[in-house]
């Protein structure tokens, strides 16, 4: 049986790699741009990848990424009778953008009292007032 290198931790491993390490591309958030990459790379006997090309892209910076994560994959090593392999790989990755935050509104409350004035004031004859301003987070 011919033994193939094997993302170090399998298909979960690789999972969790490609979401700890993806970054969306900021022209691809600017255009709000959604969508799946294809890509297929090769990977030798020694785990290195080699000859990345995209198969179906989305563009805006998105196909670039996919490019620069699949070059970051380590895989394990495959010899088979002494003799080096080369595997094709395909891999999808997804697009979505990021949920948007509802923007925090603040409650400004405010009360307005009538104050005393100290004795050496009172002959001014002038109302003095006191404002409170409390800023809470909704």
């Amino acid at each position: 049986m011919l033994k193939t290198p094997q993302y170090r931790g399998g298909m979960e491993a690789l999972k969790a790699f490609v979401t700890k390490n993806l970054k969306y591309p900021q022209e691809a958030l600017d255009h709000k741009i959604e969508g799946a990459v294809e890509v297929a790379y090769d990977v030798d006997g020694l785990g290195r990848i080699l000859n990345v090309k995209i198969l179906s892209g989305i563009g805006y910076g998105c196909d670039e990424e996919v490019i620069r994560l699949c070059k970051l994959l380590v895989y394990e090593k495959a010899v088979n009778k002494g003799k080096k392999t080369l595997t094709h790989k395909k891999l999808k990755i997804d697009f979505k953008l990021p949920k948007e935050k509802k923007k925090q509104q603040r409650q400004v409350t405010y009360h307005v009292t009538k104050s005393t004035p100290p004795k050496e004031q009172v002959r001014q004859k002038k109302p003095g007032y006191t404002i409170t301003v409390n800023l809470n987070k909704k």
